[in-house]
């Protein structure tokens, strides 16, 4: 690449330190000329034409000017602002304050009112429009062509020109393409300490990635910097207006969206509240946040200001004055106040106290001089162009020219230069900047076409010390091994190790979904407690309900909640009044271990030993509560989702090969309840009981039953469950004509039942050589029984092949046994994973991210 010299700045000021003055328009070089003058002298060396007729270092009148146009003027914030930086570009750009009116469409109200407003108004623009200097004043203007034409108004007849660039051409050095942002920015922190500090400048894109990160590595290594984040992006300025905007977002803002904003501030958000409405919640639940409510709903800005210092224990003495100076701090807090201010900092420099000394942030389209001999350029992406503002009075080429001028000066600031650049993020390319494209003769498309060097961490070590961003290693130690898994637990486990570890490590809010089951199981549970009271007082146990559930959902959404709700309720207790709970001992499951905060509120006790019972079995390796002990051998679980089959929940339940969307709940809880009842057979009750809401909206009365799921488990083998009556029936379920039929009905159920309690029948998959030596006996079996005909052996095989279809609807004993140790294997993979490390895989096959809640937290090889 080849691009034309720039003179340095010590160049620079060899040429102009015998003049009397030095205008550039550029502050920063201004500022450095001044910091090289070796005699005494009066005045400064070098400034900016506005800087010289303001005698002030660098003006920034702007925020004056827009609260004089607030304050004397009837335009809006917004409409004064956009008419002050359009009135005042126009002026420096043109050298007239009245061009701007030259264009019809800018000839406005407020337009015209800003130009009348400004013509009187002090400001570092009208005392340039009114100043020329002496003819007989030594001068020196370097990059004259970078000069505004409000600028040329201060020039005298004859003055000397400096050039910025020494004629010649030079060359870059390669660039050192690193895989991340934080790659460049541990290899840009190891190069530095507090010592070599003032040495160094770093030039980034302050709207990019970079600028943070920089920030907290210097700050993290205890490295001094100047420049920086602005006021806008004083943490606490930024907390202070988002948590005003959280104020007044309305009835859908959720505790969750705020914690980011309370955690910084000492405030203790309870992970479960995080889907909760923050306007319906208590005072109680967070009195910090509650403290500053109501100072905005009660005060003044005054006093909501300084009842976030009070909360956070810190000053905004910055934020109050401004505030002061808009004159707005005495007047009540309101959305439109709040969007004005938000507005003004983002569109304002506000003035904040800086560090003096340290390495120099300077972001990469603000100036072309870097007065430091080391400078590193990170990113060197698209945001280091500036682009042309579309209005008349600006020519587009000319300002392309003149900001490719200054890129090419920025990059050849310091005696020493790196250039750290991405090749790619997030799997797309880099855009180079487009000024490389006219400093480059070849095309390309990416850093990585141009000459570079690849680095993984700039050649240290990942961990040195200087390095923020890399934990420190844990320590070693023993972990108590866990006893017992929960179904959801198996389920992230056969999924994603790593998602059980961050479940675990991350609490889980509660979602409006879950609290609304929560509720229907306390309902539930209070109408197999107290039936004639919740049948009495239906409409109050409803209304307590809904309260219950009111800090989920928005105030438009609580009449379908309340509807929900009541048909939920209804439709428990139809099904309890149908299978009412038989009273039975229970001795596998522990006494209920939760409060039933529905009940609490309707003033009732919930004393059943048969609802909500907890089990943990450390020898089985299981734990979980069950909604309801039926019987001595049926078990009631309670859905508020969609229904499944029998069959689709057996096929969830599937651990050879692990389903990709794992349900083992009806499997863990018979595998429970055979703990108590080991030789009995046993189902679970899936009751859904907003399945067919819409319906029972409308008025319709659909039967209960529909709404019931039941898996069964028997204690018996596949070939025992093949010689049950049920199976024969199922198998001889067709037409008269059918080969099954024809074979089997003469064969009669007795004989049937006869064979496979002698014959050990594999399922199929399992033992083939084995299982396909029984069809063939039982073939031969029912021929000599009925007939020797094609027929026979066709229907013998088709009802064989229909038995596993049947039996998938059950759990059998090897089944269960099966479970077990599946339950066992995973419970020995989480203690072992405890102790190393949580793997992202459990099986090849990898995750089913569809399923995982934690996904970004969870890093991956790809």
């Amino acid at each position: 690449m080849t691009l034309r010299e720039a003179a340095s700045i010590d160049d620079l000021y060899r040429a102009i330190r015998d003049t009397d003055l030095a205008l550039t328009s550029d502050p920063p070089l201004a500022l450095a000329l001044d910091r090289r003058v070796d005699r005494p002298r009066i005045g400064r060396v070098g400034a900016t034409p506005r800087g010289h007729a303001s005698n002030q270092l660098t003006p920034m009148d702007r925020r004056n000017l827009f609260r004089t146009l607030v304050t004397e003027t009837d335009l809006t914030w917004k409409q004064a602002h956009r008419a002050l930086d359009r009135t005042l570009q126009a002026w420096d750009r043109t050298g007239n304050i009245d061009a701007i009116l030259d264009y019809d469409e800018f000839d406005t109200l407020g337009i015209r009112t800003a130009v009348e407003t400004l013509r009187t108004a002090d400001s570092s623009y009208h005392k340039l429009a009114d100043s020329r200097l002496d003819d007989e004043l030594n001068l020196a203007v370097i990059g004259e062509s970078a000069l505004s034409e409000l600028d040329r108004s201060l020039l005298p007849a004859d003055y000397e020109t400096v050039d910025r660039f020494t004629g010649a051409t030079g060359t870059l050095p390669t660039f050192d393409i690193f895989p991340s942002a934080t790659a460049i920015v541990d290899a840009l922190i190891e190069q530095l300490s507090a010592g070599t500090a003032e040495s160094v400048g770093v030039v980034l894109d302050e709207s990019t990635v970079f600028s943070p990160l920089v920030e907290a590595g210097l700050a993290a290594a205890e490295i001094p910097f100047q420049g920086g984040p602005g006021f806008v992006d004083d943490p606490d300025v930024r907390t202070f207006l988002r948590l005003l905007q959280a104020v007044f977002t309305g009835s859908d803002l959720r505790v969750g969206d705020i914690e980011p904003l309370l955690a910084p501030l000492g405030v203790d958000v309870p992970r479960k509240l995080g889907e909760q409405r923050v306007d319906a919640l208590e005072d109680s639940a967070l009195p910090g946040l509650a403290t500053v409510e109501e100072a905005v709903h009660t005060g003044t800005l005054r006093d909501a200001i300084q009842a976030y210092e009070a909360l956070a224990g810190v000053t905004l003495g910055t934020l109050r004055d401004e505030c002061d100076r808009l004159g707005v701090l005495d007047t009540a807090v309101t959305s439109e106040l709040l969007d004005r201010l938000t507005y003004y900092f983002q569109s304002f420099d506000v003035p904040v106290d800086r560090e003096r000394d340290g390495v120099l942030l300077t972001d990469a389209a603000s100036t072309a001089y870097i007065d430091r001999p080391v400078v590193f350029y990170l990113g060197l992406g698209t945001g280091w162009a500036k682009t042309p503002p579309d209005v008349p009075w600006i020519d587009s080429t000319e300002y392309v020219q003149q900001d490719l001028d200054r890129f090419e000066i920025l990059l050849q600031n310091g005696r020493q230069r790196h250039y750290l650049v991405q090749d790619t993020r997030a799997g797309e390319d880099v855009t180079p900047c487009v000024y490389f494209r006219q400093l480059f003769e070849q095309s390309f498309d990416r850093f990585s076409d141009l000459p570079h060097e690849r680095y993984d961490d700039y050649g240290v070590e990942r961990g040195a010390p200087g390095q923020p961003f890399v934990a420190p290693p844990l320590t070693d130690g023993d972990t108590d091994d866990v006893g017992a898994l929960s179904q959801s637990s198996l389920k992230r486990l056969a999924n994603c190790p790593r998602e059980e570890f961050f479940t675990r490590l991350v609490e889980t809010p509660t979602a409006s979904y879950m609290a609304r089951g929560t509720v229907v199981h306390e309902a539930a549970e209070l109408y197999v407690t107290h039936p004639e009271t919740v049948r009495k007082e239906f409409e109050t146990v409803v209304d307590a309900m809904v309260e219950q559930v009111r800090a989920y959902a928005t105030d438009d959404r609580h009449p379908v909640e309340r509807t929900q709700l009541a048909i939920a309720l209804e439709t428990a207790m139809e099904y309890l009044d149908t299978n009412s709970p038989e009273e039975a001992d229970h001795d596998a499951y522990a006494d209920r271990s939760q409060e039933n905060e529905l009940a609490d509120r309707l003033g009732l006790e919930c004393e059943s030993q048969l609802t909500e019972r907890w089990f943990e079995v450390p020898e089985a390796g299981i734990r979980g509560f069950v909604d309801l002990l039926r019987g001595p051998t049926d078990l009631v679980d309670y859905k508020t989702g969609s229904q499944s089959t029998a069959s689709k929940l057996r096929d969830r339940a599937s651990i050879d090969p692990l389903h990709d969307d794992p349900n083992f709940q009806a499997a863990l809880y018979l595998l429970q309840h055979r703990q108590q009842e080991p030789d009995e057979p046993l189902s679970i009750h899936f009751v859904h009981v907003l399945e067919h809401a819409d319906r029972m909206a409308r008025g319709e009365a659909p039967d209960v039953e529909e709404l019931v799921t039941t898996i069964t488990y028997l204690p018996v083998t596949f070939s025992e469950f093949v010689a049950r009556r049920e199976v024969y029936e199922a198998v001889t379920d067709y037409a008269e004509s059918n080969d099954r039929v024809k074979a089997l009905d003469p064969l009669g159920y007795d004989a049937y039942r006869e064979f496979f309690l002698d014959h050990d029948l594999p399922r199929e998959g399992e033992a083939p050589e084995q299982r396909e030596a029984v069809i063939t006996a039982f073939i031969e079996y029912t021929k000599r029984h009925v007939k020797d005909t094609a027929y026979v052996e066709n229907g013998c095989r088709d009802a064989i092949d229909d038995m596993d279809d049947v039996v998938g609807t059950y759990y059998l004993k090897p089944d269960l046994d099966a479970f077990e140790t599946f339950v066992d294997e995973q419970l020995a993979n989480l203690n072992a994973y405890r102790n190393d490390s949580f793997p992202v895989r459990a099986t090849e096959d990898g995750p089913n991210w569809d399923r995982v809640d934690n996904r970004d937290l969870i890093l991956t090889d790809d």
